[in-house]
C-alpha cells in the first residue's frame, strides 16, 4: 500500500511538472532515474514524507500544502478504486465514521501486511465529530487534504482542528470537525 500510494503522488506531480521534475525529484530521493514505487513493495514509514518535503522544496511551496493538495488527490484515487465506499455514504461524517470498516477491509485483502490507517471517531453532537487518528505513514496533513476532499464531495461546509495528541507516534493527532451550515447566496 505504501509503494501505491508514493507511486500516485509521483505520477500526479510528473503529469503536473513534467519528467523533469520527475528526474529531479527520484535523485533528491537517492532513487535511479527510471525507479518507480511499485504498488506491493514495501518502503520506510517516513518516506512518503520524505517525498513530500523534497518535492514541495522543488516546487517552492511549503510541505503542508503540497501534502494537503496529496490527500485531495488520495480521496481521487481512493474514489475510482471503490466507489461503493464512498456512494454508500450521505456526508462525511458518515464516510469518517465507516472508513476502518470498509476501507481497512479492503486494504488488508489487497495489501497483507499493511497497518492501515487508524480513525476512531466519537460523535460530540450532530454537526461536531471528533477523531483519533493514528497513521505510521500517512502524516496528518495529508489526511486534512483527504478530509477537505470528502467533505467537498458531499457540498457541505466545514471547520478543522487539528492537535497532536502523542508525540511518541509518528502520527498520532486528535482531530475535531465542525459542520458549518453554507451560506446563503
Amino acid at each position: 500500500m505504501k509503494g501505491f500510494v508514493l507511486a500516485a503522488v509521483v505520477n500526479h506531480l510528473e503529469k503536473h511538472y513534467g519528467d523533469q521534475f520527475s528526474s529531479e525529484l527520484l535523485q533528491s530521493m537517492d532513487r535511479s532515474l527510471g525507479s518507480i514505487y511499485l504498488s506491493m513493495d514495501d518502503f520506510p514509514d517516513d518516506t512518503l514524507s520524505i517525498l513530500l518535503s523534497n518535492s514541495a522544496i522543488l516546487l517552492g511551496v511549503s510541505t503542508k500544502k503540497l501534502a494537503k493538495i496529496v490527500g485531495v488527490l488520495l480521496f481521487s484515487e481512493m474514489f475510482a478504486i471503490n466507489e461503493k465506499w464512498i456512494s454508500q455514504n450521505t456526508n462525511a461524517f458518515d464516510l469518517l465514521r465507516t472508513h476502518d470498516m470498509a476501507l481497512n477491509k479492503i486494504v488488508s485483502m489487497a495489501f497483507p501486511g499493511f497497518i492501515a490507517p487508524s480513525i476512531s471517531c466519537t460523535n460530540i453532537s450532530p454537526d461536531i465529530l471528533e477523531l483519533d487518528y493514528r497513521s505510521t505513514f500517512l502524516p496528518g496533513d495529508v489526511v486534512e487534504g483527504l478530509i477537505s476532499a470528502m467533505f467537498i464531495h458531499y457540498g457541505e461546509s466545514f471547520h478543522i482542528e487539528r492537535s497532536a495528541s502523542d508525540p511518541e507516534i509518528d502520527y498520532n493527532e486528535k482531530i475535531i470537525l465542525r459542520r458549518t451550515p453554507r451560506a446563503i447566496s
